[in-house]
């Protein structure tokens, strides 16, 4: 709130900071962005650049601090990437020619949804600004990328889908509206967890209805309005129209193979467990784009693969074809190196702010079209017109070419951006500046000659102009009526003269008008080239996608991948030799062990044992990524493929606390674990590593059988489940669903070797404490271990009799022959174990147990 005290300048930045409270206001003076008070802390911290303040020698000094405008870029990135907005306040007016205070204003409003500087954005990456809403029990999610164009819409009725769609995007801003946290429940918007922004007070002021960005056929007016909402913010921030977002793209999730957050940071699909970084994971493995937006859709591809057979077929036969053409392949590769980020070009183009070595990036792309088509068309001679050929934009292309130098210079104020011959009045000022410069030359010259001093020169700075500089010693000795002191020095004197003056005012005219021309100019060719925007986002996506393909195509010809045949019986499964890509990569194809995999009709939960480290996950890891390459269009790592279309995979690999809503590991385990027996289909793949090992022993084993037991009868979905309780094996006299399968283990000289294989049947032991002792424990404590375990193995021996009847362990009464069941024997025998679902059978067991206790008592 500016006071009567401040200056007419601080008023101004009160004025118009208080309409921008939650940004940092970069206030535009001279040549410098100015921040102030509290922004000025924060600024300086974060930003570490020195705080000093205005008005020092006041009782309360103005903190202030400041950074070049020309190089304020970076700046505003590591604000954005720390989480702040920044508004853009400029310079509306030239101070050189207002009276008064210059009038300012917010030009643009930088958030972290809405940032479009390179240097702050992820190449390969989109960055999404998002808005949700609950209505009727229905959730909206809509999410654009203001870098690209892209927009993206869906909606579903189940919280927990919608709550993994929104991790799975992993926007940079959210927005809500805090009067009514946009018809979600204070519960459900805690439990979102995500980087809100509040639209309603902040930007309130800048609001503006009328402004509709999103093209949506058909929309709904709960979808109508979610991009209403949208679109004021973005009116709000950028302060203009945004003509060349594209229509918004609906889609169903149950279009896609879905897989929530936990499922693919188990997979690692995107980053590495370990290291929390891209190198390790599988898209790390198969990115082979040679462009940015090659990139970006392959990582929206590993997001949502395909459930439809049709355009996946696509997919597969045009990689097949580019693997079939090996030459036409690489030549392609080649050309795509050449080709810029065409998506980003096209926004800049549109929102104005695109340079001259920008546009010389469109021209580079659009020339690499022709040799694109050209291998697409060899390859089409056999392929029976498989490829469409891309659009050349031959007239665009012309009209840069005539307008343009090659090679321009990034600003558009440098001048020298438009071939000469292609406006004669430039020409006619480039001559003029041209012969500027000789007669400057000549009348160098000449005043030599008539002065005699043979290192006089003529100069020029920013400053004062041209001039004509002696040293001082020199002057003292020139005797020139014509020379007008203009500047002394510690060691010359600079003078100027009625000719220099004209010769001046020629020079400079010329080039403020050959500068100012050259500008509209290149202002006039840009808005030519804008007319293209669509055509050229429609080119972007064809090229991304042939980039993606190629990649795909050479990773699988080097790695040897199979193309998958899709077979439409859901538990139909057989991949003989499949690998673990990622891992085989980084150890090498020689030492790493293939397996098989089948999956039947009639057996299709595969019950695995083994050893820890012995490759339990990794086997399952391997069979998903098997899953998920094939539905993204890939081949698969392996030596033959059938499978069919998956429609969701559910893991439970590894544990992990929930501390933010204290839910133990347990608990977290048992919550999804639920979540897939209710959600899965018999189209679904389930992997469960160690299902139950969060609680004791006895309970972990009883809920892991009824978990078997509700997958195998119930559920019906393609399955692997590791465990260690190995009392389960024998679960395949009573399930016909159920195969034991085990990873092959033998002991050396004491020692245990692993195999990594997979094998029929069940394992016989565990070796836990071989495991043990190569993970390092100390040898008295493994020696102790197994004196241990040889007595707990004798005491279980001896309890039982010859013919393999237990014997009791203490002298009970005898019962009367025909005793009255007690009233757990009656609920047992009552209690139907095949329509309770795991946590019933739990709550079941705590029963009777409470029971008996109470008999006990009694």
């Amino acid at each position: 709130m500016a006071k009567r005290s401040d200056t007419p300048m601080m008023q101004q930045y009160y004025q118009i900071k208080d309409q921008y409270p939650d940004a940092i206001l970069f206030y535009r003076l001279g040549d410098f962005y100015e921040m102030f008070e509290e922004d000025a802390l924060v600024a300086s911290k974060e930003l570490e650049i020195t705080l000093t303040s205005r008005n020092k020698k006041a009782d309360h000094p103005v903190a202030m601090c400041g950074v070049p405008y020309h190089s304020a870029t970076d700046y505003i990135r590591r604000l954005i990437q720390a989480g702040y907005k920044v508004a853009i306040c400029e310079q509306l007016e030239d101070p050189k020619v207002t009276k008064g205070m210059v009038k300012r204003d917010v030009v643009r409003v930088i958030t972290p949804g809405t940032v479009l500087e390179d240097t702050a954005l992820d190449q390969k990456k989109s960055n999404y600004l998002a808005a949700l809403s609950k209505q009727e029990g229905t959730y909206t999610l809509v999410y654009t990328d203001i870098s690209t164009g892209k927009t993206r819409l869906t909606h579903t009725d189940d919280w927990t889908q919608f709550v993994s769609e929104l991790q799975t995007i992993q926007a940079s801003e959210w927005l809500y509206d805090p009067s009514d946290l946009n018809g979600l429940t204070q519960q459900e918007f805690e439990g979102l967890q995500a980087s809100l922004t509040s639209y309603q007070s902040a930007f309130n002021a800048q609001a503006d209805s009328s402004h509709h960005f999103f093209r949506l056929e058909d929309a709904k007016p709960h979808e109508a309005g979610l991009l209403d909402y949208l679109s004021q913010y973005l009116w709000a921030t950028q302060k203009q129209s945004l003509d060349y977002l594209q229509e918004v793209d609906r889609y169903e999730l149950s279009q896609y193979l879905q897989m929530n957050l936990y499922t693919k940071t188990q997979l690692e699909l995107t980053e590495s467990l370990r290291t929390k970084r891209r190198k390790g994971s599988l898209l790390w493995l198969i990115d082979q784009t040679q462009t940015a937006m090659g990139g970006r859709l392959l990582h929206q591809w590993l997001d949502k693969p395909l459930l439809r057979k049709a355009p996946l077929l696509d997919r597969h036969r045009k990689v097949k074809a580019m693997i079939d053409h090996y030459f036409d392949r690489v030549n392609l590769v080649e050309t795509l190196k050449s080709v810029y980020d065409l998506e980003r070009l096209v926004t800049k183009i549109s929102l104005k702010t695109v340079n001259a070595r920008e546009l010389d990036q469109l021209r580079a792309t659009l020339r690499q079209i022709p040799a694109l088509n050209q291998s697409l068309n060899r390859m089409n001679q056999e392929e029976d017109g498989l490829f469409e050929g891309l659009p050349t934009f031959t007239d665009l292309l012309d009209r840069i070419d005539q307008v343009l130098v090659e090679e321009p210079p990034i600003s558009v104020a440098e001048g020298r951006l438009i071939k000469p011959g292609y406006h004669e009045t430039l020409d006619q000022y480039r001559q003029a500046l041209d012969q500027g410069q000789t007669w400057l030359l000549d009348l160098q010259a000449r005043e030599r000659e008539r002065t005699g001093l043979k290192t006089l020169k003529v100069g020029y700075n920013k400053v004062f102009g041209y001039y004509i500089e002696v040293s001082r010693i020199q002057a003292k000795d020139l005797e020139d009526d014509r020379y007008i002191r203009k500047q002394t020095l510690t060691n010359n004197e600079r003078f100027i003269t009625e000719e220099l003056k004209e010769i001046e005012t020629k020079i400079l005219t010329a080039q403020d008008q050959a500068t100012a021309l050259e500008y509209q100019l290149f202002v006039d060719l840009r808005d030519q080239v804008n007319q293209y925007g669509q055509s050229l986002q429609d080119l972007a996506q064809r090229v991304a996608e042939l980039d993606v393909l190629a990649s795909f195509a050479a990773l699988s010809e080097a790695d040897q991948f199979v193309q998958a045949e899709i077979v439409d019986q859901a538990k139909d499964w057989h991949i003989e030799a499949s690998r673990h890509p990622v891992l085989e990569k980084v150890l090498g194809s020689q030492k790493f062990v293939a397996n098989d995999v089948v999956i039947q009709p009639d057996q299709f939960v595969l019950l695995l044992t083994g050893p820890n480290m012995s490759g339990k996950s990794t086997y399952m890891r391997q069979i998903a990524f098997c899953v998920i390459l094939n539905q993204i269009g890939c081949f698969v790592p392996a030596k033959s493929a059938s499978l069919p279309l998956v429609d969701q995979i559910f893991t439970r690999i590894g544990a992990s606390d929930d501390l933010t809503s204290g839910q133990s590991t347990f608990m977290v385990e048992m919550v999804e674990t639920n979540y897939a027996l209710q959600h899965a289909t018999e189209r679904s793949l389930i992997l469960f590593d160690e299902i139950g090992r969060g609680t004791a022993t006895f309970d972990g084993m009883a809920l892991a059988e009824a978990i078997l037991y509700h997958l195998c009868q119930k559920v019906q979905a393609a399955t692997i489940f590791s465990t260690h309780y190995h009392e389960l094996v024998d679960l395949t006299d009573r399930l016909d669903a159920l195969r034991n399968i085990h990873v092959g283990a033998i002991e050396e000289y004491g020692q245990l070797v692993f195999l990594y294989k997979i094998l029929q049947g069940p394992a016989d032991k565990s070796y836990g404490l071989h495991v043990a002792r190569l993970a390092g424990l100390p040898d008295d404590l493994i020696n102790h271990s197994q004196e241990v375990l040889n007595e707990l193995e004798s005491q279980a021996q001896n309890l039982r009799k010859p013919n393999n009847q237990a014997i009791p362990l203490f002298n009970l009464p005898a019962q009367p022959a025909k005793a009255s069941p007690s009233q757990v024997e009656a609920d047992l025998e009552a209690a139907d174990l095949n329509t309770m679902t795991p946590l019933d059978a739990l709550n079941f067991l705590a029963q009777l147990k409470g029971q008996l206790k109470s008999q006990d008592k009694e």
